[in-house]
């Protein structure tokens, strides 16, 4: 099976990138996959993660195909023809038989257009209700309404592929997205050998800081209640971004900077889930969170707001941790109390939250994409 996967970039670390490394990784050295990755620009910066030296990589430098002033909208119009050329090209030497977009930009105007003989899939790692939520709180009205324009024409982009692969079932049951489309969780890169041994007082909650939509200011205000039936228990907070500083000043304020303490990004979250006994998620959308099955993996009970979408094809409530009313403070503080009160609970949740991330390892996940390559090339 030859696959030729197109995104943007890969200079910048972040999920869509790592679970495409970690992907494509195993299709060439376990299942002998000929894979090549097209980007958009890699505009000379190094990969951001490790790849097999088996794939191949071809920077299409397309920002060389620009010429002159730039002018909003006509520049764009123009590119995406020029780049549709260049990608035709690109796809007749490689002879790929599925064809893989996996980022909004440039591609959801090139690679339905391009290489009509050869099927297509577009993975979305995103939702719905994600993008409606981003919208929300996005300032000012001008940048607003640009997104909420770009995503009304990537919809529209996205009945045009042979499929659309999305993440979870939440998702494909209350969006409408059409008839296209099918179920892929994105996969654990590893299961770990250590777990918690959950008797470390510390809950444990990571993120991106960038805006408020995974809930840092929720936590913080409702680690008030927490602290004064639990003082000995802290909040460490993993994460960075522009709204850092407005968290940690509510800390102060509060007082309870020596209760909850924000650690900044890490590259050691495994370890830091290890050393944890609760993981705690409080965001207002997600497409399927990871970190949430990092979490049970480590043997973590998990509580968490039961937004759209994520936590629900994720935690079996009451089994292998609780899904929360979503903004339901005072259910939230209370399933978190209980599994801070009740040692035997937790480790019995922990145990079972570990067993249910196993159903995210290769083993599981890859077999769906063997099957859908498989539907979509039957003479292959």
């Amino acid at each position: 099976m030859r696959l030729a996967y197109c995104i943007g970039s890969l200079a910048k670390p972040g999920g869509t990138e790592r679970v495409l490394a970690s992907k494509v990784n195993y299709m060439v050295d376990k299942l002998g996959y000929d894979v090549h990755i097209l980007i958009i620009d890699q505009k000379g910066s190094p990969l951001c993660y490790e790849f097999s030296p088996k794939i191949q990589i071809h920077d299409m430098k397309v920002s060389s195909l620009q010429k002159g002033k730039t002018i909003p909208g006509i520049s764009f119009i123009k590119n995406v023809y020029k780049i549709r050329t260049l990608y035709n090209k690109k796809l007749e030497e490689i002879q790929p038989d599925v064809i893989l977009a996996v980022e909004r930009g440039y591609h959801d105007f090139v690679i339905p257009y391009v290489a009509q003989n050869i099927p297509k899939i577009r993975e979305f790692h995103f939702s719905k209700g994600a993008v409606r939520l981003r919208a929300k709180i996005m300032k000012p009205f001008f940048r607003k309404l640009r997104y909420k324009i770009l995503y009304t024409l990537l919809y529209r982009q996205f009945k045009k592929y042979d499929k659309l692969v999305l993440l979870t079932q939440g998702d494909k049951i209350s969006e409408n997205y059409g008839n296209n489309t099918t179920v892929i969780e994105n996969m654990l890169e590893s299961f770990p050998i250590k777990y918690s041994k959950l008797n470390e007082k510390k809950v444990i909650s990571v993120g991106s800081m960038n805006d408020d939509r995974k809930g840092f200011h929720k936590q913080i205000l409702l680690w008030r209640e927490i602290n004064a039936a639990y003082p000995d228990w802290t909040l460490n907070i993993y994460g960075d971004g522009v709204k850092f500083n407005e968290y940690q000043k509510l800390i102060t304020k509060l007082g309870l900077q020596d209760k909850i303490i924000l650690h900044g990004r890490s590259n050691e979250i495994p370890q830091k889930l290890i050393e944890s006994s609760i993981f705690i998620m409080t965001s207002e959308a997600e497409g399927l969170p990871m970190v949430l099955i990092e979490a049970m993996s480590a043997g973590l009970p998990c509580v968490s707001y039961d937004c759209p979408t994520g936590p629900a094809d994720i935690i079996t409530n009451g089994k292998d941790g609780y899904l929360v009313e979503l903004n339901n403070e005072g259910e939230f503080i209370n399933r978190l109390k209980e599994l801070m009160k009740k040692d035997e609970l937790r480790k019995e949740m922990g145990m079972k939250a570990r067993e249910k991330a196993k159903n995210y390892l290769p083993e599981s996940i890859m077999p769906k994409w063997e099957k859908l390559f498989k539907e979509l090339t039957p003479k292959s």
